[in-house]
């Protein structure tokens, strides 16, 4: 049996690589650990990789979408590197020119840009499916991300199943490391992910509006590439707003995202702090 790695470039998904590499490496004939970026990574996600893979030598394969414009052809992939890969969202647009703007209505920037460059990598490798395992960084006190096809696809989660890790002790351990994800908790490894809560994007907006250029200029040119069925444009955050809107809503006084926000359910407000399906990370479904 094979084991392929999800790395997302988190400090849950880095724990979970580095756990499996020590613990279980015997366990399997051949070990792949896998990172797909898309172009709209935070830097700072890129470094953390990258240092990751030096310092404990986890072999990442860094993957990139290569969208292929002819109707039916799937999206393959690219091999690329830390110094090579993309930064400007070139390949985030490619996606979106096939495909249209994602949003919650048409989440497929998650399978165009992470899981078919991953799926294509692991068929060139001659792996079979079903006949290897995939492992998913997913913590024992967000069990309820876990796919309900875990048998089917072969997905296991180390983290839920054979140690049980939660996020603080997640992070009392990297605080502990020579080195850590200097991200904050409404930040994350995508920048503006559509994704998100809306007092995070807010608070996004207000503190690095300069990440929005890239939603708003997508909004700009593509917003009718596979247009709503109304006909109307195609934005990318929830209930239809746009990223101009949402910098222009981020002008009027509202409360900023804090940590104790989401903990306390006094302060979580359904508006505000609800966020899309699988907002925490991309994962394999």
């Amino acid at each position: 049996m094979n084991l392929f790695i999800s790395f997302s470039g988190g400090k849950t998904s880095a724990f979970m690589t580095k756990w499996l590499l020590e613990n279980k490496k015997t366990d399997y004939e051949e070990i792949v650990v896998l990172f797909a970026n898309t172009g709209q990574e935070d830097e700072r996600t890129l470094e953390f990789v990258d240092r990751c893979d030096k310092e404990w030598n986890f072999n990442v394969v860094w993957l990139e979408a290569v969208v292929d414009t002819k109707p039916g052809n799937g999206t393959s992939f690219k091999v690329v590197s830390f110094e090579t890969a993309n930064r400007d969202g070139v390949i985030y647009e490619d996606v979106i020119k096939k495909y249209g703007i994602p949003n919650k209505a048409y989440p497929h920037c998650n399978r165009e840009l992470k899981l078919a460059p991953m799926d294509k990598y692991i068929c060139s490798l001659g792996w079979v499916k079903g006949q290897f395992e995939t492992a998913i960084g997913i913590r024992a006190d967000e069990m309820d991300r876990i796919s309900k096809h875990m048998v089917d696809l072969k997905l296991i989660y180390p983290l839920c199943e054979q140690i049980r890790v939660n996020k603080e002790m997640i992070s009392n351990w990297w605080g502990k490391q020579q080195f850590n994800l200097e991200i904050e908790e409404h930040e994350g490894n995508c920048t503006w992910c559509w994704k998100k809560s809306k007092r995070k994007l807010l608070t996004l907006c207000t503190d690095r509006p300069e990440i929005f250029e890239f939603p708003i200029k997508m909004e700009r040119l593509h917003g009718l590439k596979g247009s709503n069925k109304d006909g109307t444009k195609r934005k990318f955050f929830r209930e239809n707003t746009s990223a101009l809107e949402l910098i222009a809503e981020s002008r009027m006084p509202f409360e900023r995202f804090r940590i104790k926000t989401w903990k306390n359910l006094d302060l979580f407000d359904n508006e505000m702090d609800a966020e899309n399906a699988c907002s925490s990370g991309c994962e394999i479904h």
